[in-house]
């Protein structure tokens, strides 16, 4: 179970990102000295990966559709993020940690995982930039909804109790112009922000 994480342009680089996550987390636990082992990222990655995975592979030339209104706002920051060229946002904006997750961690390790994270996304923008050029634009092709109440065992511990939304989006970058992006986005309550926990960006075929 080392291909877990998936923020893949190409088949052959798809696990490149996955491999520096679980490197840094095993420098966490080694650093701290616990026995804290770092299989609920594997499993909560790797559940997010097949999600991802599945959404991009079944989406097809299809209609825009409707996200909620507080999804697509967030999808419109997100986007305007990498118009813009706007890492730190980006950087805010992306990769989620549950309060079980959060309470697993070493003590005094939240800013080494929160250093970790900003170097993969803006790893991620650099790759993307590079694959498909400048971002252009972006429409929503599915958008999936469900709760997950703390109740939903062993779903809250796998993947966090909250609002989950599933999305694929057509985007167009200055070299690619069709590029199906898959994100999993998270809420903890209805008042929260949502944030990116997974993200797929593949050029279709």
């Amino acid at each position: 179970m080392e291909q877990e994480i998936d923020c893949k342009m190409q088949s052959n680089s798809r696990y490149a990102v996955l491999r520096q996550w679980e490197a840094t987390v095993s420098c966490i636990v080694a650093k701290k000295q616990t026995g804290l082992s770092n299989r609920p990222y594997i499993a909560t990655f790797f559940l997010f990966l097949i999600v991802l995975l599945l959404a991009c592979t079944k989406a097809k030339e299809e209609p825009s559709a409707s996200a909620p209104a507080d999804c697509q706002q967030f999808l419109n920051e997100y986007f305007d993020a990498w118009k813009s060229k706007d890492i730190a946002t980006l950087q805010a904006l992306s990769f989620y940690l549950s309060p079980e997750d959060r309470s697993r961690l070493p003590e005094g390790s939240l800013e080494m995982w929160r250093e970790s994270k900003n170097k993969l996304v803006t790893e991620n923008f650099e790759r993307v930039t590079r694959e498909f050029g400048d971002f252009k634009g972006y429409k929503v092709l599915r958008a999936k909804t469900a709760t997950i109440s703390p109740q939903d065992q062993p779903a809250a511990n796998m993947m966090g109790p909250g609002i989950h939304t599933e999305l694929v989006c057509k985007a167009k970058f200055s070299k690619k112009n069709d590029v199906h992006v898959g994100l999993h986005l998270i809420k903890e309550t209805e008042g929260s922000q949502y944030i990116v926990a997974a993200w797929n960006f593949e050029a279709e075929p």
